[in-house]
C-alpha cells in the first residue's frame, strides 16, 4: 500500500506547485496507510431508466485500477475490457464504488460473477452503455491518519477548508496524471516534437526508484544497455504496452519502428499529460489571484448538476464580473493546448503564451500531432467543492474528511491543502 506523508510545508521538492492556504499550517499525517482510508463513490449524471439493452451495475473495487476492473469482468463475462463501459477512472489505492454498464445478455454471467477485489451491489436496465465523463461528481471520505493531537489537527483543517470553500479549490491535476515516474508528460512532449525514438527511449528504458517493482527498474536498466530480449524476458507483465514494443525489438525490429508502433490511444495519453502539466504551469502562475476577475480571462460558469463543462466567455469589464467570481458563481479558466483552444487575452493571455514558449513546443505543432487530433480547450482554474465536513476520530491521532468534488477534479489537490504532505507537479 502505498502512503503520502507529510514533509511539512516548506518540504517540497523544485516542479511542485505551491499551495493556495500557505498562510495556514497543515494537519500533517498519512494518507492511503489502509485501502480502505480513501474511498470514493461516483454520482452518475442521470438515474437508469430501468428499460433497455445493457445492464447498468454499481460495483465495489478494492485496491485495483479502473483498467483492471474492466479486464478482470471483460474476462468473467466472456467479453473484451474495451465492452465494459465506465463512467470516471477511479484509483487503484482506494475503495471505489462506480457505475459499469455491459451488454444485457451478460447479465446472468454478471449476477453469478465471482471476481477478485470486485463486488457487485446493484444491477439495473438501461437504454445505452456508460462512457467516460457521464458523472455528476465524486464523493469522498479521506481518513488522515498520524495526525497527532485531533482536536489541534481538526481545527486546522477547518481553517483550511474554511478559506477552499470562500476561494475555490486550485484544479491542479495531480501527480497520477503523470506517471509513475513522472514521465508521460516529457514522453507526449517528445511526440509532439516528432522525437518518437525519444518518447520510446523514455518510456521503456529511464530507470526509477519511483517504480517499487524491481523487475521493473530491471528491465529498464536492460534497455538501456540495448538488451532487448533480456528486458523482454524481465518485464512485467502487467506493463502490456511496453511487452508489445519489447517483442518488436527482440525480434530485429528497430528503435523508429517500434517506436511508430505506439499506439493511438497510449499516444493521446501521453499527449493529454502533456496538456495538463502545461495546465498546471499556468495555473501555478494564476495560483494567488485564482479568485480575482482579470481583463482577458475566459471565465466559465460553475459545472451544473448534468456535471458537463460550459463555454466560456471573456472578461471584458473585471469590475463587473468580480461579484460573480467572488461567489464561485463564474470561473477564470486555463488551456489544455491545442489546435482550436481559444487563449485568454492580456495579462492571462501571457501567462498561456509564456508557458507554452518555455515548453518548447511551438504552436504549429499542435496541428494534428503523430496524426492525431489535438484540439484542446478551456479548463476551470478552480473547483468549489460541496459538503465539505471535518471530524476527528478520539484517541486515535485521525481525523476524517468528507466532500464532494465536480467530475475531473483531482481528491489529491484539495487533500495537499489541508495536510500540506504533498503538491502537484508543475
Amino acid at each position: 500500500m502505498s502512503t503520502e506523508r507529510a514533509s511539512g510545508a516548506d518540504g517540497a521538492t523544485s516542479g511542485d506547485a505551491p499551495f493556495l492556504t500557505a498562510g495556514l499550517p497543515g494537519t500533517g499525517g498519512v494518507l492511503r496507510e489502509r485501502t480502505e482510508d480513501f474511498v470514493v463513490e461516483e454520482i452518475p449524471r442521470r438515474a437508469p431508466r430501468g428499460r433497455g439493452d445493457w445492464a447498468r451495475a454499481r460495483v465495489a473495487k478494492r485496491g485495483i485500477s479502473t483498467p483492471e476492473l474492466r479486464r478482470r469482468l471483460g474476462a468473467a463475462l466472456a467479453l473484451p475490457p474495451a465492452e465494459v463501459g465506465v463512467a470516471g477512472m477511479k484509483d487503484a489505492d482506494a475503495v471505489a464504488r462506480q457505475w459499469i454498464s455491459v451488454p444485457w445478455s451478460r447479465e446472468p454471467r454478471l449476477s453469478a460473477a465471482s471476481v477478485k477485489d470486485v463486488e457487485v451491489l446493484e444491477i439495473t436496465r438501461d437504454d445505452s452503455p456508460l462512457h467516460l465523463g457521464e458523472l455528476a461528481g465524486n464523493r469522498f471520505t479521506v481518513h488522515v491518519r498520524g495526525v497527532g493531537d485531533e482536536g489541534a489537527a481538526l481545527a486546522k483543517a477547518r481553517a483550511i477548508l474554511d478559506q477552499l470553500a470562500r476561494r475555490g479549490v486550485p484544479n491542479f491535476y495531480g501527480a497520477q496524471r503523470f506517471g509513475v515516474r513522472g514521465e508521460s508528460a516529457e514522453i507526449g512532449r517528445r511526440l509532439l516534437l516528432g522525437d518518437a525514438v525519444g518518447a520510446l527511449d523514455l518510456l521503456l528504458g529511464a530507470p526509477s526508484g519511483a517504480e517499487l517493482d524491481p523487475r521493473a527498474r530491471q528491465f529498464r536498466a536492460a534497455y538501456e544497455r540495448g538488451a532487448w530480449r533480456e528486458a523482454r524476458a524481465l518485464v512485467p507483465g502487467r506493463l502490456a504496452t511496453e511487452s508489445r514494443l519489447l517483442d518488436l525489438l527482440a525480434r530485429g525490429r528497430g528503435k523508429p519502428f517500434a517506436a511508430g508502433r505506439i499506439a493511438p490511444a497510449e499516444r493521446r495519453f501521453f499527449l493529454s499529460a502533456w496538456q495538463s502539466l502545461l495546465f498546471n504551469r499556468v495555473l501555478m502562475r494564476r495560483l494567488a489571484r485564482i479568485d480575482v476577475a482579470l481583463a482577458g480571462d475566459l471565465l466559465a460558469v460553475g459545472r451544473g448538476e448534468d456535471g458537463r463543462r460550459p463555454d466560456a466567455r471573456r472578461c471584458v469589464d473585471p469590475a463587473a464580473d468580480q461579484p460573480a467570481v467572488a461567489r464561485l458563481e463564474l470561473h477564470p479558466t486555463a488551456p489544455l493546448f491545442g489546435e482550436r483552444v481559444e487563449l485568454a487575452g492580456g495579462e492571462p493571455g501571457g501567462i498561456e503564451l509564456a508557458v507554452l514558449q518555455e515548453s518548447g513546443v511551438p504552436r504549429a505543432r499542435l496541428r494534428r500531432p503523430t496524426g492525431l487530433a489535438l484540439f484542446g480547450e478551456r479548463r476551470e482554474a478552480r473547483f468549489a467543492p460541496r459538503d465539505l465536513e471535518a471530524r476527528a476520530l478520539r484517541g486515535e491521532g485521525t481525523i476524517v474528511l468528507s466532500f464532494l468534488l465536480p467530475p475531473g477534479c483531482f481528491a489529491t489537490t484539495l487533500l495537499g491543502e489541508v495536510t500540506k504532505c504533498f503538491r502537484p507537479p508543475v
